[in-house]
């Protein structure tokens, strides 16, 4: 038979449910942060490899 200690249980439970979410949450949220600026940095260098490239090419063509 339900009674209150069993609901007031069951309750806690689900309390330590949602706190363990909340902070995975925020664990995702900061591993998302820390993905999209090693995006970043991955973008930069690809187009510093293009200005690279680049600066070669018109090294070339002068002594070419």
């Amino acid at each position: 038979m339900i009674d209150v200690k069993v609901i007031e249980e069951r309750k806690e439970a689900i309390r330590g449910d949602i706190e363990k979410l909340e902070q995975s949450i925020t664990q995702i949220g900061e591993q998302q942060k820390q993905i999209q600026a090693n995006l970043y940095a991955l973008h930069g260098a690809f187009q510093q490899c293009d200005q690279f490239l680049e600066i070669i090419g018109t090294e070339n063509q002068k002594d070419g």
